[in-house]
């Protein structure tokens, strides 16, 4: 069981790259030397962009210097030029230059002032974020840093984020968010982990429906009202989900009720036909002039009716032994008036 602490523990993973760190310095870098050559920017970024997925996303892999080395080759392959792996490490390098923000640092101050759990996953190197953590304010460390190196994939692999739950000690209850700017790195991969999500749409795109962000917002200042927003209609979910189960249980309730109402109802109205049965036989044997008492058969003919009056006097043993002989005279001889109509 866990404690009290850990049950008010509150934590937030940060995507490093867009999520507090500007990245457009990068593709824009791609896009200048492309410029330079007479080549459309738009598309060498576009390029860049859908190799630097499709690497991160391949099956073996490279260290991120190795990666952004390999996206540059198929640049250069894909507009038939050799102008951007020259420039490769330069790109690399180019990193070191990259700022928060302008909405991130007041933002996570204010959180780790109120206790909020501050981690971060970088689809980067450690030496890259160590460069970083005086530019955010000494907030991280490499004990609350995830890199690609470390866990040997990039994000959206889902290992990177089972990884960062193990590392980070996260749980998918309540008190975790993922708070990310890129919907296919991070958004849908933490939805998958059922992790909650804040998707900070600097970008202004749409949502993809069946994994749609717990919040989205507009900028990072927004972040922990969007918090008890997600929250709050969490709570209201769950108290709306309790309510049809409690629904559902009460209406089983009322069935089983109904089933019992009407089952005691076929009882009482056979007991009753029973009773009514009895007091007409009884009725049918007070005519016929029999004891109560000795109602075994109905007299059928003078002598009957003598012997029941005889009967009213005698004990109910010796009655009732009287009564059971003329009994069975009567059945044989309805067998032998039977046995006689037959020839």
């Amino acid at each position: 069981m866990q404690n009290n602490l850990d049950s008010e523990r509150r934590a937030l993973t940060f995507d490093l790259y867009g999520g507090l760190l500007n990245f457009q310095l990068i593709p824009h870098f791609v896009g200048q030397v492309a410029r330079e050559r007479n080549i459309s920017p738009e598309l060498a970024e576009f390029y860049f962009s859908l190799y630097m997925d499709r690497m991160m996303y391949s099956q073996d892999f490279v260290t991120y210097r190795d990666l952004l080395a390999m996206v540059m080759k198929y640049l250069d392959m894909e507009l038939n030029t050799n102008i951007f792996s020259p420039n490769a490490n330069e790109l690399y390098l180019l990193h070191n230059d990259l700022k928060p923000h302008h909405d991130v640092l007041p933002v996570l101050m204010s959180l780790r002032d109120k206790g909020y759990e501050l981690f971060l996953m970088a689809n980067s190197n450690i030496q890259l974020v160590q460069n970083y953590y005086d530019r955010l304010m000494g907030l991280f460390s490499d004990k609350t840093v995830l890199v690609a190196d470390e866990v040997r994939c990039y994000m959206p692999k889902i290992d990177f984020f089972r990884f960062a739950s193990t590392k980070f000690k996260l749980r998918s209850a309540d008190d975790h968010f993922h708070v990310a700017s890129d919907y296919f790195r991070d958004i849908v991969p933490a939805s998958r982990m059922q992790w909650l999500t804040a998707y900070i749409n600097r970008s202004k795109t749409g949502e993809m429906k069946g994994a749609e962000p717990s919040v989205t917002l507009t900028n990072m200042t927004e972040l922990e009202e969007g918090m008890t927003r997600a929250h709050q209609r969490i709570l209201e979910e769950e108290r709306a989900a309790q309510e049809r189960e409690m629904a559902v249980a009460r209406a089983k309730e009322e069935q089983i009720e109904a089933a019992e109402r009407r089952k005691a109802a076929v009882q009482a109205a056979v007991q009753q036909q029973q009773m009514n049965q009895m007091h007409a036989q009884k009725q049918m044997f007070q005519k016929a002039g029999v004891h109560e008492g000795n109602q075994y058969f109905v007299p059928q003919n003078e002598k009957d009716r003598i012997l029941s009056e005889k009967m009213r006097n005698m004990s109910p043993t010796k009655a009732r032994a009287l009564a059971k002989a003329r009994e069975r005279a009567i059945a044989n001889a309805r067998l032998r008036e039977g046995g006689n109509g037959g020839f």
